[in-house]
């Protein structure tokens, strides 16, 4: 990637396959590069390198690849393009040099507004319900989702963003393999849906297979085009763990979401949480506080609905009136005496209550007695 920076592609791949070993001027401007960069360069290594590069050629024709990616309507893009996700470039060396894609390369423009939702391929049903739940809120508010396309997490995150995305695109896949493979196969409908209302993203060119390594690199892919990384269910070893790392390395934010302590499928998230690299959130709108403007408005907007859901109208009550409206039945009627002996307030008092709670809609009267009229919220237990 050192050298990627320092000459270019087009002048690496000319001296790789022109020179037997690295020639004196590379090696000179490689390690002043590292120099500046506070990284160490070893010449015996990068003779080792050239000759493993040389092992891979000739590469596949060129005219090929464009043949092949015409066909599936796959694209590149590279730094240099205008439409390049310019996010990408906060990993420095570790900066993909291409990436491939399928789906309207327009959405690129988007990638801007993202928050990628990771977690277990073994999702237990409580993991999928958390990630539907809050993939479909962030992305209502016009985020677009990114994940890896693979099973669980991936999944539940990917057709919940597709269901109720107002983004464009409303979700993105990025893949550890060329995009001319679906992979895992049984994700096909999933990711072919994935490409016509979103993207499909892989650093790896055409006819590349699936590899850990490969999971493990495009992570940081996630991590990067991403303004924040939500874990909504990883066990202690899982890889969707490696993304929010990255995701932290590169200063964005990290939230997890907790569940059960018996259960090994959420040690991961307990892990992120105790160790300080992830904020512990329970639901869309505490997401959305990690981002921004937005993401407050809607989560003030949120919290004083369910405040306002939470005031009852016999919350205001004097203490009398309180004793009093506990001592009404629900589903009879009482006279005033036994009122009296339940509530343990006067006669005077529970027909001078009675009266004012009639009138604030929270007491009814008939021949045979008085009743409580339950609250919007659901009616109060009777202390009778």
């Amino acid at each position: 990637m050192a050298l990627l920076h320092c000459l270019g592609p087009i002048t690496l791949l000319e001296t790789v396959t022109s020179q037997a070993s690295p020639p004196a001027w590379l090696v000179q401007k490689l390690q002043s590069a590292m120099a500046s960069w506070g990284l160490r360069c070893k010449p015996a290594d990068l003779a080792a390198r050239f000759e493993a590069w040389r092992s891979r050629l000739p590469v596949v024709d060129p005219g090929t690849d464009a043949r092949n990616a015409h066909s599936l309507g796959a694209w590149v893009v590279i730094p240099e393009d205008p439409d390049w996700p310019e996010q990408l470039d906060d990993l420095g060396l570790s900066r993909p040099t291409a990436l491939w894609g399928r789906g309207d390369r327009n959405h690129l423009a988007g990638l801007g507004h993202s928050v990628a939702v990771v977690g277990s391929r073994n999702a237990s049903a409580y993991g999928a319900a958390v990630t539907r739940d809050i993939t479909h809120q962030v992305s209502g508010e016009g985020w677009c989702i990114i994940s890896g396309g693979a099973y669980g997490i991936d999944a539940a995150a990917h057709s919940a963003a597709l269901t109720a995305g107002t983004s464009e695109p409303p979700t993105v896949a990025v893949l550890a393999c060329g995009v001319d493979r679906f992979y895992p196969s049984a994700n096909a409908g999933l990711l072919g849906r994935i490409e016509e209302y979103g993207l499909l993203l892989s650093e790896v060119p055409l006819g590349c297979s699936p590899t850990r390594y490969r999971f493990l690199q495009r992570n940081r892919l996630i991590a990067a085009l991403s303004r924040a990384t939500v874990v909504t269910e990883a066990a202690w070893r899982s890889g969707s763990l490696n993304t929010a790392h990255h995701a932290e390395s590169l200063s964005r934010e990290v939230a997890a979401v907790p569940g059960d302590v018996l259960s090994g499928g959420s040690a991961g998230c307990h892990k992120l949480i105790r160790e300080d690299h992830a904020v512990l959130i329970n639901n869309g709108s505490e997401v959305l506080e990690l981002l921004g403007p937005l993401g407050n408005d809607a989560a003030v907007g949120i919290q004083d609905e369910q405040d306002s859901l939470a005031r009852r109208p016999e919350d205001s009550l004097e203490p009398h009136l309180l004793r009093l409206y506990d001592a009404l039945p629900l589903r009879q009627d009482a006279g005033p005496s036994h009122l009296c002996r339940v509530s343990g307030l006067s006669p005077t008092e529970v027909m001078t209550g009675l009266s004012t709670l009639r009138s604030r809609g929270l007491a009814a009267d008939s021949l045979l007695g008085w009743r409580r009229v339950g609250s919007r919220n659901g009616p109060a237990v009777s202390r009778e």
